[in-house]
């Protein structure tokens, strides 16, 4: 009774449509045997008419019954051991599905918080360009004072440019951190492209 499983497993016909199968493989199987069974009765019924010995007939029977019991039995083993294999296969499958679903669900955790900075960065770099345009103006502003030619031009300079000063060394600092945030992004991003999927 070895067969090629594989074979039984690309098969086109459904799971339940192979065990109705088996089932008619096996009413055949019995139908046999009871015809076996009713040949063996009519010549029993003619010997006992004709008063032979009957003894050895018997035992033929037995011997074809307990045949048909043991290979019925093989069969019913096959198929169970057939059942728990593919129970066992689509339980392992299962969870693998799990996992999968949970790396998933990871990834997109991480894809969200990406996004999250990447959010943050954007409202800095909008900052910045707010103290650019803040510098533009101030710039603008002792460019007027420079051709109204003011005696207190020098001293507004002066003071423009400590306040133009501080904000270089705020803008500085801004980039630094911007620098470093991105950075941080990068090598959390090829942690994440360098993982088997």
């Amino acid at each position: 009774m070895s067969k090629d499983r594989t074979a039984e497993t690309n098969e086109s016909r459904s799971f339940q449509d192979r065990v109705f199968a088996r089932f008619d493989t096996i009413d055949d199987r019995f139908e046999r045997v009871e015809g076996r069974l009713s040949s063996v009765e009519i010549r029993i019924g003619k010997l006992e008419d004709r008063q032979y010995d009957t003894k050895p007939i018997w035992e033929k029977a037995l011997a074809a019954i307990a045949e048909t019991n043991t290979a019925m039995l093989a069969g019913f083993d096959e198929f169970r051991h057939q059942l728990e294999s593919i129970n066992a296969r689509l339980d392992s499958m299962d969870a693998r599905f799990d996992s999968m679903d949970a790396r998933f669900d990871s990834m997109d955790a991480r894809f969200e918080s990406m996004d999250a900075r990447f959010d943050s960065m954007d409202a800095r770099f909008e900052s910045v360009d707010a103290g650019f345009d803040s510098m533009d103006a101030k710039f603008e502003a002792l460019n007027d004072k420079v051709e109204a030619g003011s005696n207190t031009l020098h001293v507004d300079l002066e003071d423009g440019l400590r306040g133009v000063e501080r904000k270089i060394d705020v803008l500085n600092k801004n980039i630094l951190e911007l620098q470093a945030d991105q950075r941080y992004v990068d090598s959390r991003l090829e942690k994440i492209e360098s993982k088997p999927s």
